[in-house]
């Protein structure tokens, strides 16, 4: 499928303007402190550590974060990819304030070489397409024989969903809730005769997908964050409350 027929949800202004991270400075780095990124933290030492040396590319890359990360924490060879500007200028910033040598592409993921990568990461990405099976054949374009993909998308389709829903329909418009179908992502692996490491709801009854400043919605997100610093709950995933889908495919060799 061509660029110009993939119908994109959001633009590269919205990640510029609107994203979490503007304002921030780096050096950034995942924080253990916070349960997300624990919660995410376990997962890849989980399911898709790589080796010290394997290459990984991170579609959607910015503010680098995961980069940062899976450089120190594995010793990877990193590089990501980021079409908005601004993301791309700050992910390279992030990644030489924490002296990680590794390469950012300001580049449109279907525009740009798909060279082959060990290890493929996307979160928060594919979400944001209509073509869901193109988005995904594009991805396993960059991942090596022998390689994994690891897609990370937030959960919606449950409480999370329903208090976005209410906080701003608008924003939970911006996301296209069939790429949080666990469903998808088993029939996808069966098209393309890729092994299904895992496909598993992970982060507890976290609201930190959540868009919401006002209301009663709000009043629920601060009365499911205080619930969400029990560490009992980082282990209690399902369906309805988790905040994020995770999948990690690996390629035939």
């Amino acid at each position: 499928m061509a660029d110009d027929d993939l119908q994109r949800l959001v633009t590269p202004e919205f990640w510029d303007e609107a994203y979490f991270w503007a304002g921030q400075r780096p050096p950034l780095r995942p924080d253990p402190a916070l349960p997300f990124d624990r919660t995410l933290m376990r997962a890849f030492e989980t399911w898709a550590a790589p080796a010290a040396g394997e290459r990984v590319i991170e579609l959607g890359c910015a503010p680098a974060v995961w980069l940062v990360w899976l450089a120190e924490r594995f010793g990877a060879q990193v590089e990501g990819v980021e079409y908005a500007p601004k993301g791309a200028a700050f992910s390279r910033a992030n990644l030489a304030a924490c002296g990680i040598e590794g390469t950012v592409h300001e580049a449109d993921v279907f525009a740009m070489d798909p060279l082959p990568r060990d290890l493929v990461v996307s979160l928060g990405f594919i979400e944001h397409f209509d073509d869901l099976g193109a988005v995904f054949a594009r991805h396993l374009e960059f991942v090596a024989p022998g390689g994994r993909l690891v897609i990370g998308v937030p959960n919606f389709l449950g409480i999370n969903g329903w208090l976005q829903g209410r906080a701003d329909p608008e924003y939970l418009g911006l996301h296209n809730l069939d790429a949080m179908r666990p469903e998808l992502y088993r029939r996808l692996a069966r098209e393309h005769a890729l092994e299904l490491v895992t496909c598993r709801h992970i982060g507890g009854p976290d609201p930190v997908i959540v868009k919401a400043d006002r209301g009663l919605p709000q009043k629920l997100v601060l009365a499911e964050s205080r619930l969400r610093r029990l560490r009992v709950t980082e282990r209690v995933d399902h369906r309805l409350w988790s905040s994020y889908l995770l999948t990690v495919m690996r390629r035939p060799a």
